[in-house]
């Protein structure tokens, strides 16, 4: 009977995941610790080797599928923390970290062209200019986050190029990752905002709702702060974000990279993957550089079994990582890798993987040379077979950023990165939708995406003479502007020019139905 319990509470645990993981030695001096499969932990004892019994509090996760136990004070870097509990008991460390890089300002660049316009001066956004724009497009709006000129921010343009909605970050602050996403079945506007750093930053995740108003900020836990590269909201209502963390090893300071689900409902931790013990600075082929930056992790998505699927820029490599035990259970390219290559499947200096419904993965080629390419692989046992190959009719090599979009209709939507271009293919490969950003500005990664703005604000008015220039920053139901007592007059873009406007008329916007979303009364 004895022998029977103890095989049974072996089972229990094994089937409850903990993170940090055991044995992981660059857990943070504030971590939770984090229970996964459980919420039945009995009494959670937790002690450092150093700073000795710690207190703390038990907190379910959303889901009801785990909890954090979250610690009241710091743990002592160096340290091993073990932890006693009815789920699990096993240990990690705590690592020693260097003081980390500063950040630095992105400030506008005065010499970049902007557009200007009379009823929102505050407004710099650059201009886009549309190239192509054939039959076929997939409908919605585009989405870039342009930094590097005069204005910084997420903005949203037509298929014209005309801007819908703008908002500029200051504080030399950058938006990336600008695109709409389902927060709890309700659309969402979301980006990273935050500060720079060498190839990353530090910052949170914004989430808009259709008014604009800002929701929610999700910021990574256990201390760290959430990198530029990836903020992905899953259809449980999780995040996926990284951070870049220096650690010392015994290679010296490197830049790992921190992988975290966070529960946006409650704000703590649910999966946490380091990559020190898992790739080794061996795999890199970037040189050393005061703390090395060996993987330069760029994107974090989930395959359909819920395991993580990271992209590492400094390693040419796709991980495939297991969510239960953290550990690597596939390499696809690099020194290390799972598979062997087809006839153009081979790529370097990626970003953006993404698992897709029908098994295969898409990925942006930057290229080390040549022309850089998005690309769609098939992963049949160990061989990796190209799909298909995107390409720029201007054979763009873009050095850094960008990213690939498959589309619900099987279009494919291309954002070029440090090229300030962006394009949409169709099923058949053909590029039927081109644009670019004005010089100086690029765009992290940008998106196609259907959106429905209803700002919370009053259309905004200025005059000059008898006329009346009008705009509604982000409203994107609007077709017509009808001053009080006249017949309307379509809109012809972010801003409207109105003639011969009485001082005191009531200026309406419309829909296409006639109905009245907003007014304004002019002077």
């Amino acid at each position: 009977m004895l022998s029977t319990l103890i095989l049974q509470a072996a089972l229990a645990a094994a089937s409850v995941s903990v993170y940090p993981v055991p044995g992981m030695t660059t857990a943070s001096e504030t971590t939770q610790i984090s229970f996964r499969g459980t919420t039945s932990l009995g009494a959670v004892t937790v002690a450092g080797s150093r700073s000795g019994r710690m207190n703390g509090r038990v907190r379910e996760h959303s889901d009801g599928a785990g909890a954090s136990w979250v610690p009241h004070g710091r743990f002592e870097e160096g340290e091993t923390v073990r932890v006693r509990s009815q789920a699990r008991s096993y240990s990690f460390r705590i690592g020693r970290r260097p003081t980390p890089a500063k950040t630095r300002s992105v400030r506008p660049d005065t010499r970049a062209e902007a557009e200007s316009f009379v009823s929102r001066p505050d407004l710099k956004p650059p201009p886009v200019h549309i190239t192509r724009a054939a039959a076929g497009r997939t409908p919605g709006f585009v989405l870039l986050g342009p930094k590097g000129g005069r204005a910084n921010g997420p903005m949203i343009i037509d298929d014209r190029g005309e801007l819908v909605w703008f908002r500029q970050v200051g504080g030399g602050g950058v938006a990336m990752d600008v695109r709409t996403q389902s927060l709890r079945g309700r659309p969402v506007l979301t980006w990273w905002e935050g500060r720079l750093f060498a190839g990353g930053g530090r910052g949170v995740g914004m989430v808009l709702d259709e008014t604009y108003r800002t929701v929610k900020r999700v910021r990574m836990g256990n201390g760290f702060q959430a990198d530029s590269h990836e903020f992905t909201i899953t259809p449980q209502g999780t995040a996926l974000m990284n951070a870049w963390d220096a650690v010392e090893r015994p290679e010296g300071d490197v830049l790992q990279s921190v992988v975290q689900e966070i529960d946006i409902a409650t704000g703590l931790v649910l999966f946490e993957w380091h990559s020190a013990g898992n790739i080794a600075v061996s795999e890199t082929y970037r040189e050393r550089d005061g703390t090395w930056d060996y993987l330069h992790l760029n994107s974090v998505a989930l395959d359909p079994a819920g395991d993580f699927i990271l992209s590492a820029r400094s390693t040419n490599a796709v991980y495939k990582v297991s969510r239960a035990t953290g550990r690597v259970l596939w390499r696809l390219g690099g020194r290390r890798s799972s598979f062997t290559f087809g006839p153009g499947a081979r790529f370097a200096l990626q970003h953006d993987a993404r698992p897709q419904p029908d098994g295969t993965l898409t990925l942006f080629d930057n290229a080390e040379r040549g022309r850089s390419r998005a690309i769609r692989l098939r992963l049949d046992g160990t061989r990796a077979t190209l799909v298909r190959a995107l390409t720029h009719p201007r054979n763009l090599l873009s050095r850094t950023q960008a990213g690939m979009q498959p589309l619900p209709n099987g279009n494919t939507f291309v954002g070029w990165g440090s090229n300030r271009w962006f394009s949409e293919y169709d099923a058949n490969g053909k590029l039927i939708f081109d644009g670019r950003m004005a010089r100086r500005n690029d765009s992290y990664r940008a998106y196609r995406g259907a959106w429905v703005g209803r700002p919370s604000t009053r259309p905004s008015l200025a005059r000059r003479g008898a006329d009346v220039f009008v705009s509604w920053n982000g409203a994107t139901e609007v077709t017509a502007w009808q001053v009080e007592g006249a017949p309307p007059v379509p809109r012809t873009g972010f801003e409207t020019a109105l003639r011969g406007v009485p001082a005191g008329a009531t200026i309406r916007a419309l829909d296409v139905a006639g109905t009245v979303l907003g007014q304004a009364r002019a002077q």
